[in-house]
């Protein structure tokens, strides 16, 4: 009797799991190149890819047309578009590499996703990069950044993306690149590999030293879908992977198992109701010192 009550138990649990979430490629080759480090947005009941070689956008997913739209920010590993207000803001314009640029604070807009207007061409934008900007009580922000000389550890906010107000000089947790945040619960998620959390952009409290207990993990991109962040395209220790990792709480992380490449610097976001994932970059390890770019479509749901 023990033994088929612990058979059915396992089959029980078996069929949980089935019933979870699961990855489904949609494209082996989407229209856009390969590369890494770009953007997806959901924008309008349209799914928007804001990619360096230009723009293209789907209403299902499925089957993807070109834009006009173009890449105005022109370097996209170092400067973000971000969705404010209804319209779908660059904030600057970076030409160049890390040792030699040209930046420039220039604000562009687009309200009918065909044209770009210029709002300012001498805003009062950070000179920096590296940083993802976010939105939150009506409001843009920027966390840290990198300059050719130094990172920041400041926070910035501006209600039109010409105006900026650096509002916090130093913060708690240092200085700080690239880091991704997400709004979960009505509170920020600063997450690098610890994670800082915030309910008003000022003041902040450390969760947990490391998402991942002895890793150092970077190069995801960060989502908030069912209730749960979700960390997508993870470098652990230097080396990429497939896995994903997600928690309820910003403090406690669980790994699954994803079927795509390795890689990191995907493009994601969520659209009617499921994740979207495109793009990434894997190589430049010690075990895999080859660059492999991906332009595959993938969606977990």
């Amino acid at each position: 009797m023990r033994t088929i009550t612990t058979l059915l138990l396992l089959l029980s649990l078996q069929s949980m799991a089935q019933q979870g979430p699961k990855w489904r490629k949609i494209s082996n080759a989407a229209p856009w190149p390969k590369s890494y480090n770009y953007q997806l947005f959901s924008f309008r009941d349209t799914l928007w890819v804001l990619h360096p070689k230009g723009v293209w956008y789907s209403t299902d997913g499925q089957k993807w047309k070109a834009s006009a739209l173009g890449n105005p920010i022109y370097n996209h590993a170092f400067l973000d578009y971000i969705l404010f207000n209804n319209e779908l803001m660059g904030l600057g314009y970076f030409k160049g590499n890390i040792e030699q640029f040209e930046f420039r604070p220039i604000i562009f807009s687009s309200t009918n996703m065909r044209s770009w207007d210029t709002i300012s061409k001498a805003s009062r934008l950070p000179q920096r990069f590296f940083y993802h900007p976010f939105v939150f009580q009506n409001q843009l922000w920027i966390i840290g950044g990198e300059d050719k000389q130094t990172s920041f550890a400041d926070i910035w906010k501006s209600s039109n993306g010409v105006q900026w107000q650096q509002v916090v000089k130093e913060a708690p947790f240092g200085k700080s690149s690239n880091s991704q945040v997400v709004t979960h619960n009505n509170k920020l998620y600063l997450l690098n590999n610890d994670v800082w959390t915030s309910t008003d952009a000022i003041h902040w409290e450390k969760l947990t030293d490391a998402i991942v207990p002895g890793q150092e993990i970077f190069g995801y991109t960060a989502v908030v879908w069912k209730e749960h962040i979700w960390l997508l395209g993870c470098n652990r220790n230097g080396r990429f992977s497939s896995e994903v990792l997600y928690s309820k709480d910003g403090k406690k992380w669980q790994a699954a198992r994803a079927p795509w490449s390795p890689r990191g610097g995907v493009a994601a976001t969520v659209f009617k109701g499921k994740i979207y994932m495109t793009g990434g970059k894997y190589g430049g390890t010690p075990d895999h010192t080859e660059f492999i770019y991906s332009n595959d479509l993938w969606v977990l749901e």
